[in-house]
């Protein structure tokens, strides 16, 4: 299995992404793909409180996609 499963024609899904910082450590974020950047490479994620996370698609070492909570 991919470790991977997340494509930019996944954008408007909720996702989980595991990520590296440029700092070595990792991080996760869960919540909607609301843009992808082609020319940076990277996912717009915006969680639930409304935060949007920039995820560089180099740095993914795991993702999917979740169902969304009722």
């Amino acid at each position: 299995m991919e470790r991977n499963q997340i494509t930019p024609e996944h954008l408007g899904q909720r996702v989980s992404l595991q990520y590296s910082l440029p700092n070595g450590y990792l991080s996760e974020v869960v919540g909607i793909i609301e843009m992808y950047d082609e020319g940076a490479h990277t996912y717009f994620i915006k969680k639930k409180d409304g935060e949007v996370v920039r995820v560089p698609q180099a740095g993914i070492r795991f993702g999917k996609v979740v169902p969304t909570p009722p």
